[in-house]
């Protein structure tokens, strides 16, 4: 499943660019959100995590503290980059006086509208690849002066403890790292979600869920905050339905 959150009230043509997504040969694949300019923020850095981020250049007036000088859009994908938790990003504009001033950012592609279907395809092809070179992509994580490599489909949960991780494999196995919950929660691929500010649990290898936690198949349960319980509860519902 690729979650791509498209900026609704500031990406130029954002109706046409809705039906251009769901038109991709992958759409079935696909779960499209939208929000408003103002909401990014706080969507993109709570789960279920973003994949893909299809920003404006420009949103007038929707970001005064960035400088006079600098599109609003941009800015927003500074910041999120600074803070490393930057989707990959498709921008869109109608001015194509704005694409050399995109390139102070990571972005993955930029859409002129009128969108070109072929165009639009392009940068859905390119997110795709993108992140199933990601999900395809083993963890190395050193524990105990020795580097495991690990497919992520074989991780069960991922828990937090100050400055380390526990994670938790399929073979009753756990690791003890030294690594930040969030630069996990960037490289494991969609079949995770953010249940608590310590956990991350793989939805691959959950059996059970309530308000109260997760129950896994390796028969230990994962606490789910309930500030987190309707963004896991609607990201199970999605999972199980791809």
């Amino acid at each position: 499943m690729c979650r791509i959150l498209l900026v609704e009230d500031a990406v130029p043509e954002p109706e046409a660019l809705r039906v251009l997504i769901e038109q991709h040969p992958c759409a079935g694949a696909i779960q499209l959100e939208s929000c408003a300019f103002s909401q990014v923020r706080e969507r993109v850095s709570q789960g279920p995590r973003i994949d893909a981020l299809f920003a404006p250049v420009d949103a007038p007036g929707a970001f005064p503290a960035c400088a006079s000088d600098e599109r609003a859009g941009i800015a927003l994908v500074r910041e999120l980059q600074d803070r490393g938790i930057l989707p990959l990003t498709v921008y869109c504009t109608t001015r194509a006086a704005y694409t050399s001033a995109v390139y102070c950012t990571d972005h993955q592609y930029l859409l002129l509208a009128p969108y070109s279907p072929t165009e639009a395809r392009n940068a859905l092809d390119k997110v795709f690849g993108l992140l199933g070179h990601r999900a395809a992509s083993p963890l190395a994580l050193r524990s105990a002066g020795t580097v495991h490599i690990v497919d992520p489909a074989d991780v069960v949960y991922v828990k937090s403890i100050g400055r380390k991780v526990l994670v938790r494999l399929s073979d009753a196995r756990v690791l003890e790292s030294y690594a930040a919950l969030a630069e996990l929660e960037q490289q494991l691929p969609g079949s995770f979600v953010r249940c608590h500010k310590s956990y991350l649990a793989n939805m691959e290898h959950v059996v059970q869920a309530s308000a109260d936690g997760l129950v896994m198949d390796c028969d230990e349960a994962v606490p789910v905050s309930q500030r987190q319980y309707r963004i896991v509860r609607d990201a199970l519902r999605s999972f199980s339905a791809s």
